[in-house]
């Protein structure tokens, strides 16, 4: 699989922030449900989005909050990927609100593209957010583990010299 640079972005991210924040489980669940409705809206053909859907969509976007919320007060989300879940709430939102009866036929399109657009980038995200989430986990593990104060016990410093610009 190849991330795209926001993907990637997120995810060094959240290599640097503490474990725990928010259930990866969740986020890559979060991701699947995306795959699953994008799937299911490029099968629906130019037929209007059945009530189902729209509440499966509907339910997507609350999930999308509540990953942008996850973690706590001194450990939140890694901030990128909370405004991306954010976002994602957000348009769920305003796109599903523009999918009535009532809407002319090109409001409701330009609607289902960018719903599509959107779950085809949520899937990526919600991968590279579980994987950074796992990330955090594994280093508070091993910071636990850790003998003495936590502190690495190898000399890094030929490390420095190996790896700065001249």
């Amino acid at each position: 699989m190849k991330l795209s640079p926001i993907c990637f972005a997120v995810f060094l991210t959240g290599l640097c922030v503490p474990a725990a924040l928010a259930n990866p489980q969740l986020a890559r669940s979060w991701a699947d449900e995306a795959r699953l409705l994008e799937a299911q809206i490029r099968t629906s053909g130019e037929a209007p989005l059945s009530d189902e859907l729209k509440t499966e969509l509907a339910r997507f976007g609350r999930v999308s909050a509540r990953l942008a919320n996850s973690g706590s007060e001194t450990e939140p989300v890694p901030h990128d990927l909370a405004c991306i879940f954010r976002g994602m709430a957000e348009e769920t939102d305003l796109q599903l609100s523009l999918l009535t009866d009532d809407a002319d036929a090109e409001t409701r399109d330009s609607a289902r593209e960018r719903l599509l657009k959107m779950l085809e980038d949520a899937a990526p995200v919600g991968e590279a957010a579980a994987i950074s989430l796992e990330a955090g986990i594994a280093l508070d593990e091993m910071a636990e583990l850790a003998p003495g104060d936590g502190q690495c016990s190898t000399d890094l410093t030929g490390l420095k010299s190996r790896t700065a610009i001249h």
